[in-house]
This record gives structure tokens, sequence and C-alpha cells, in this order.
């Protein structure tokens, strides 16, 4: 089969920037704050410092890898890699299930993008000054009992992601990234002096740093390794497909350490900029999505030139949202592009208005659809809603599945010779160790917590 030409990322440099922009999304603004302070405070973090160097990095460079060495999407990845063997049919199906995986992320996440954009006008034009918490918790209320909002603002989400992905790699991608990552990380730092001055940082140093090992279990294990996961986009397609992206003369090793270590480092910075706030105004750190749109308005309304440094955190969330969503939008489109069936501006028209239709259906069970439940059978997922659904089986169990599978191939099924070619690491004690743990802990860590997510799990 013919293959069309696929761009390539202008230098290492432009990989990492849309790589951390991947990794870098939602998540780690309101969801780091709920499984830190959940899991032990510094000693969840030493935890996860740790997961990452041993675990993430070596899952990253496997991503990596399996892209780069045909240079093609997931699905022709898996494919072309598996040819001559009897488990191919099984490896399309992977290569399937790797394509589908961040279309049901964004089937909710482009709902939750949609209510950042919201916010940011919101924000600007005033309507959330002078509220208390009570208007503000009816504000939000408002906003999800109304279709036209909630359809309009995803809308607006879709419609920029796709856009910037129809315009190719190097006029698309790498220039959303140049402008969107500065950006965010020149908010993050203003964010973060601002806390400063307002106090909070003391106690979000000892929050941060000062670990309780008492609190340290199994369960906190699994949750820094899910945390890691998430962050780190594995199992989303995101790092095949950037990988396909590569030029061969970059070091896949060196890149995967660089996504990993900014990625970290924006994570904790991201915390400097959030925990001095909830310290500083008694607030609970497993407030979430309450947290940010019902109680912070009110908090950043009543601080000096609170309403300016208000719109620059939302601005942070919205620049946050849409980098990790341009990153997932990309397989599919890649997919699509690369085996002829149409051109990247006609992959991304469709694609979006697919998407558009699934996250419509997820706004809507907020309001009108609220009562469907679609997986009755199921005792798990029976009382959740279509958005609940989406981002319960997609987020959580085909990210591990996908990941698991991922391991398996490049530990089990593709050519020793190969990966080293790939690696360039040489038969070294690092090569070795890369694939020690990719052949072996891989599969028992990532196996159990698929039957952990599947109600299995004995711990």
């Amino acid at each position: 089969m013919a293959h069309v030409n696929q761009e390539k990322w202008s230098s290492g440099t432009a990989f990492l920037l849309a790589a951390i922009g991947s990794a870098v999304g939602l998540g780690n603004i309101y969801r780091f704050p709920y499984v830190v302070g959940e899991n032990g405070g510094g000693a969840f973090v030493i935890l996860y410092l740790g997961i990452v160097l041993f675990f993430g990095i070596p899952l990253v460079m496997t991503e990596l890898t399996i892209g780069r060495r045909r240079q093609l999407p997931p699905f022709t990845a898996f494919t072309e890699l598996s040819e001559g063997k009897k488990s191919q049919p099984f490896w399309k199906f992977i290569g399937f299930t790797t394509i589908l995986t961040p279309l049901g992320i964004l089937g909710f996440y482009f709902v939750i993008a949609g209510w950042t954009l919201n916010y940011v006008v919101s924000l600007i034009t005033g309507q959330l000054s002078d509220l208390q918490e009570g208007q503000t918790q009816a504000v939000f209320a408002e906003m999800m009992d109304s279709p036209g909002t909630l359809i309009f603002w995803m809308t607006l989400s879709v419609a920029i992601t796709a856009f910037i992905i129809s315009r190719g790699i190097k006029a698309g991608l790498e220039k959303a990234v140049n402008i969107l990552m500065p950006m965010l990380f020149l908010i993050l730092v203003l964010l973060v002096i601002y806390s400063f001055f307002n106090g909070g940082i003391k106690e979000t140093f000892e929050f941060m740093f000062t670990p309780d090992f008492e609190k340290i279990n199994m369960r906190t294990v699994l949750e820094a390794t899910g945390q890691a996961f998430f962050s780190l986009s594995l199992g989303s397609a995101t790092m095949l497909v950037y990988g396909s992206y590569l030029p061969k003369n970059e070091s896949i090793p060196k890149l995967a350490c660089g996504v990993a270590f900014a990625d970290t480092f924006v994570a904790l910075i991201a915390g400097f900029a959030i925990f001095p706030i909830i310290f500083t105004n008694g607030l609970e750190l497993d407030s979430g999505p309450n947290l940010v749109f019902v109680t912070l308005p009110v908090i950043f309304d009543q601080m000096p030139f609170g309403q300016v440094f208000g719109i620059l955190f939302f601005l942070l969330l919205a620049f946050a949202a849409i980098t990790s969503t341009i990153s997932l939008f990309e397989p599919a489109v890649s997919n699509l592009e690369e085996r002829g069936i149409f051109t990247r501006r006609k992959a991304s028209l469709v694609v979006g208005l697919g998407l558009w239709c699934l996250a419509a259906l997820s706004a809507l069970s907020m309001n009108v659809l609220s009562d469907v439940r679609l997986l009755t059978f199921n005792d798990t997922v029976a009382g959740k809603n279509i958005m609940d659904i989406l981002e319960y089986m997609s987020a959580n169990g085909m990210m591990l599945f996908n990941s698991l599978f991922a391991g398996i191939f490049l530990g089990w099924v593709l050519n020793r010779k190969e990966a080293l070619e790939e690696l360039g690491l040489g038969d070294s004690i690092l090569f070795k160790f890369w694939r020690g743990i990719i052949k072996f802990v891989v599969p028992i860590v990532v196996g159990y917590l698929i039957i952990d997510f599947l109600g299995y799990g004995f711990i």
C-alpha cells in the first residue's frame, strides 16, 4: 500500500513543545491538587516522581519508537510492524482502539474546554464581578442547565482545534504550540508570583515537600501510576503519532526524558500557582470543578487586581485545554490523511463533525438527556450519564489497555534489532533496563490496573 508522505517536526524543540502541550491539560490544574492532597502530600509527590522516572519515561520511549519506526499513524504502524505474524489481525485491532481512544476523550473534553472559554469571556465582561459563592454556584448551574450555552462554547472549542489541525504540522500544530506554550508558561509564572505575595507559599512548600509516608499504601501507588499515565498522555495515541513525525536524527531517549521532566516541572509549578490560593482562603483540596468554576471566581474578585489574575487563570485553563485537544484530534486526522482517504483539510472537517456530534451528546447529558443511562447492566457505570461514561471508559480504561499492549508489542513482538536501531542506545545496560521494564514490569503493573479498573482489584 502506498503511503502519503507525512510532514515532520522542524526540530526536537518543536516536538517537545507539542508533546508538553499535550501533557499539560486541565488535570494538572484541578486534578493534581485533589490527588496530592488525598495521598500524603509530599510523599505522593516523591512517589509520583519515581514512577515518572522509572515507569513513565520507558513507556514514552516505547510509544515514540513504535510511531517513528515506520513513520506511520498507529493503525498502519501496528499493521506493518506485525506483518508476517499470525497475531497481525489482533495488532490491527489494537491500532484501531488506539485511534478510537482519543476520540472518546474528546467527546467530553471539548465540553469542559468550552466551559473555560465561557468563563474567560464572563470575567472579561464583568459578569462574575461582585458575586458571592452562592451566586457563582447559580451561574455555574445555569451554564450546566443551558443546552444552547454548552453547545455554543463546545462548538467554538471544536472549531478552533479543527482549524489548527487542518493547517498541518508546521503551519498548524507547531505554530499553535509556539504561541500557546510560552503564553501558558508566562501566565503560570505570573500566577505563582501573585500567589507568593498573597500568602500561602509557606504552607504550599510544607504540603508539597513534607512527606507523610503513613498515607502511602498500594492504593497510593496505583493513584500515582494513573496520574502519570494521564499526565504524560500515555495510551492516547498522541505519542505514537507525534513519534511518527520525528526525524530519524532526533534522539528518542533524550526527547522522552525532556517530555517527562518538563511536564512534571509544569505540574509542580501549577501547584505553586493554585495551592497558595487554596491555603490562604481555607478551601478544600478535593473540590475539583466546584473549586475552579464556583469558588475561585469569588476569591479572585476579592483580591487586589483579582479580575486581571482571574482572567489570566482561566486563560491558562483555556490554553491548557486547547493544547491537549489538538494533540488528541491529530491521530484520527493523521490516519485518514496517510491512508489517502481524505486531504488533511477534509479529514479535519469530517473528524470535527463526528466529534461535534459526540460532544453534543455529552453536553446534552448535563441537562435534557440527564436521565439517559446507557450501561445499566454494569454496576460501576450504571448511574453515570453519557459524559461521565465517556470519561470513565476512555480516559481511564482505554488508556491503560492501549499502554499495556504497546508495551507487550514492543517487548515481545517487535524485532529487537529494530528497537536497538530506533533508540540509538546500543546494546547497553540502559537498553536492557528499558526493555526489561517494558517486557515484564509493564504487563504486571498495568495489567493489575486494568483488573482494578474492571472492579476486581484485591487491594
